[in-house]
Parts: structure tokens; C-alpha cells; sequence
């Protein structure tokens, strides 16, 4: 019996000596230094966080500091772009400035040569006309010989033969000039004024336009009324088509008869160098 109890005392006893050893293990387990709690887990995360989070900024300030400068660059490239187009700006300000003057000079100095002229033309003219007024052959006359000069024009009076209207336009148009066409009253004075034959009848570039029955002169101008009086060649006779000019005044005949007549054309302009 004593045997027994001795045995069943340390069967009972094994299993809690085992059950202490176990949790000693345990404890050792938990306590193991190569097992981290979950705390530390979280804080090496957050520091892996934070350590990625530095890497990102510093290249973000990188990248900043490169970006910046890059944009400083273009705005000094953009800024020096922009006061080379201001000088070409001003200097093509200036160059048209000049330009616009330059052509007021022109202008200026062209008006003067103008002027110029047209008071050498006054001045040859008259001192020509006062030499052929002594000497009608005199060289610096513009008119062709036999050809009369007065103011503008050169007059040739045919007195030694008739023609009728068309054939006397055509002989003037042969001598590169056409039927006398007076425009004023000065020009009127001086072909009444000249010697010819008493009752000479002249041809005038002037006959009534069959389309409108208006008078007109053959460059198709009308008559000034200040020069003739409309009621002097106007005529109910629809024969009667062509004017002549007689002793200062213009009369109306049939174009068929045979007159007179007198040619004009422009006369050239004087050359100085003929004034000696």
C-alpha cells in the first residue's frame, strides 16, 4: 500500500513540474529578442514613411531648384528677345522717319526744280518772242517757217487757196495740226488783228454734231459763250453744218463751200540756247 501512495504522489507531481517548464518556455519564446512586438513593426513603417517621404522632397526640391532655373534662363532669354525686337522696333521707326523726310525733300526740291522751269519757260518765251518780234527768222522761234507764233500756238494762214470744210481739215491734219479752234478772247483779238485780206473767210475747227445738234469744236469741246454768242451760228438750215471766221466774228455756212482756212498747233517750247 505504501508503494502505492509513493507512486501515485509522483505521478501527480510529474505532470506539474512539466506544466512549469512549459511555461518557462514559453516565457522564453515571448521574450525571444529575435521576435518584434507589433509596435516596433509600426515604427519601422513609419520611418521607412518618413524616410521615402524625405527622398521625395529633397528630388521635388531638386527638380524646384532645376525648374527655376531653367524658367530665370528663358524669362533673361525672353527679356533680351524682347529688347532686340524694341530696337529693331525703334530703329525701323527711325528708318521710316527718315524715309517720310526724305520724300518731303524730294518733294520739296521737285516743286522747286518745277518752279524753276516754268520761270525759265516764262523768260525765254518772252525774250524770244521780243527777238521775233525785230527778227521773225530769229532761231529761237518754236513755229515752223511761214507759221505765225502767238502765246501757245502756231498759225498757219492759207489765203492763196479754197477748199471746202472736209478737204481743209485734212490738209491741216497733213501739216500735223488741225482747223484753228479759238479758246479766248485774246486769241480771237490777235487772228482778227492780223493783215490779211479784207474779205478773207477762214474755215474754225468747229461744225454742228448731226446726233445731239450741238456745236462743237473737233476735239469735242462746246464754244465759250463768252467769246461767241450762241445766237451768231445757230440756224434753223440744216445745210448750213460748218463755222467760219470772219473780220473778228464766226458765221455758219454749207461745209461744201470753198473758203480759206487757218491751221494751229501747239507750238514747242523755247530752248534757252536759241535766246543768243
Amino acid at each position: 500500500m505504501s508503494e502505492d501512495v509513493t507512486y501515485a504522489t509522483l505521478t501527480l507531481q510529474d505532470p506539474a513540474g512539466t506544466g512549469n517548464c512549459q511555461d518557462r518556455n514559453n516565457l522564453r519564446i515571448k521574450d525571444s529578442p529575435g521576435q518584434f512586438p507589433t509596435w516596433r513593426q509600426a515604427a519601422l513603417g513609419l520611418l521607412a514613411l518618413c524616410f521615402l517621404m524625405l527622398i521625395g522632397l529633397v528630388t521635388l526640391g531638386i527638380l524646384f531648384f532645376q525648374t527655376e532655373s531653367k524658367m530665370n534662363s528663358g524669362s533673361e532669354k525672353l527679356t533680351q528677345l524682347l529688347q532686340i525686337i524694341e530696337q529693331q522696333r525703334a530703329n525701323s521707326s527711325r528708318q521710316q522717319t527718315a524715309s517720310r523726310d526724305l520724300l518731303e525733300k524730294e518733294k520739296s526740291l521737285k516743286s522747286q526744280i518745277a518752279d524753276l522751269l516754268r520761270w525759265q519757260k516764262k523768260i525765254a518765251t518772252k525774250l524770244c518772242q521780243e527777238l521775233v518780234t525785230h527778227t521773225s527768222d530769229h532761231k529761237c522761234n518754236p513755229c515752223p517757217k511761214t507759221w505765225h507764233w502767238y502765246q501757245d500756238s502756231c498759225y498757219y494762214f492759207i489765203t492763196t487757196e479754197e477748199k471746202n470744210w472736209d478737204n481743209s481739215k485734212e490738209d491741216c491734219v497733213g501739216k500735223e495740226s488741225s482747223l484753228v479752234k479759238i479758246e479766248t478772247q485774246e486769241e480771237k483779238d490777235y487772228l482778227k488783228s492780223r493783215p490779211l485780206p479784207k474779205y478773207s473767210f477762214f474755215w474754225l475747227g468747229l461744225s454742228l454734231d448731226p446726233s445731239t445738234s450741238t456745236w462743237l469744236w473737233d476735239d469735242g469741246s462746246v464754244p465759250s459763250p463768252s467769246i461767241f454768242n450762241p445766237a451768231d451760228y445757230s440756224s434753223t438750215d440744216e445745210t448750213q453744218r460748218c463755222a467760219y471766221f470772219q473780220n473778228g466774228k464766226i458765221y455758219i455756212s454749207r461745209c461744201s463751200a470753198e473758203i480759206s482756212w487757218i491751221c494751229e498747233q501747239t507750238a514747242p517750247l523755247v530752248k534757252p540756247e536759241n535766246l543768243d
